[in-house]
């Protein structure tokens, strides 16, 4: 008797009654039919609405409410709200898959850096178009001082992060903050994985992009970033 071949459903995972109204929650604000702030229905009216019991609907909710969708509320005009965007938490949320991609060794940290030099020129000539006087303030204050350059590998990446989150902060665009932030910030553990850097050289060329930035000069600072990221190029042997 001939063996049928497995089905290609077979070992396919059923999501959960919590699951399937999660994800209806979750299409019902990427449709914009929840907007930020909007209030949910109570968990009574929604077990109704979805035919389930109260508990199925509050893991649901709760699952949400960790994820940062939504956030809640007690008293008498309490309840479940769906949530603002936060920078901070896409920032956390990205940088931190981003590191444990790194430490399964699913991504390499060339392959990261390939990805934050596209990141990198586009903030830079964005920080030259939009920059605020403020914004020249906050980048001038990180800027690291030249005669006096930390030396360990941590220290130093410490630094670039700082800067290059600065710069992002000048462009005003939401998400290049959101993922220029987590790019640099996963970007950090570097240090822990090389024995030996160059400090001068790996902050290279900083003061040439403020300088191109307070000119609103976004060509100039797109330049003097590439500049400022050759030494990573070489390192990673990227062409």
């Amino acid at each position: 008797m001939a063996v049928r071949p497995p089905s290609p459903l077979a070992g396919r995972r059923v999501q959960s009654a919590p699951e399937q109204i999660a994800g209806s929650i979750r299409e019902s604000i990427l449709d914009g039919s929840l907007a930020a702030g909007d209030r949910l229905p109570s968990e009574q009216e929604m077990a109704t609405m979805y035919g389930v019991s109260r508990p199925t609907v509050r893991e649901a909710l709760r699952t949400l409410r960790a994820d940062h969708v939504l956030v809640s509320s007690r008293g008498r005009t309490g309840g479940y709200r769906v949530a603002e965007l936060s920078l901070q938490m896409l920032d956390s949320s990205v940088a931190e898959a981003i590191t444990l991609s790194l430490s399964m060794k699913t991504l390499t940290y060339a392959q990261l850096f390939a990805v934050r030099y596209d990141l990198e020129l586009r903030s830079a000539a964005t920080a030259a178009r939009h920059r605020t006087s403020e914004d020249l303030e906050r980048l001038r204050a990180v800027l690291p001082d030249a005669d006096a350059l930390p030396t360990a590998a941590d220290d130093v990446l410490a630094c670039d992060v700082a800067f290059h989150r600065a710069l992002a902060d000048c462009s005003h665009n939401p998400l290049l903050i959101g993922f220029a932030g987590a790019t640099t910030t996963a970007f950090r553990r570097f240090g822990d994985d090389v024995q030996r850097v160059d400090p001068p050289s790996m902050l290279a060329h900083l003061d040439e992009i403020v300088a191109a930035v307070e000119a609103a000069d976004a060509a100039a600072a797109k330049e003097a970033m590439r500049r400022h990221l050759a030494y990573f190029v070489q390192y990673f042997g990227i062409g």
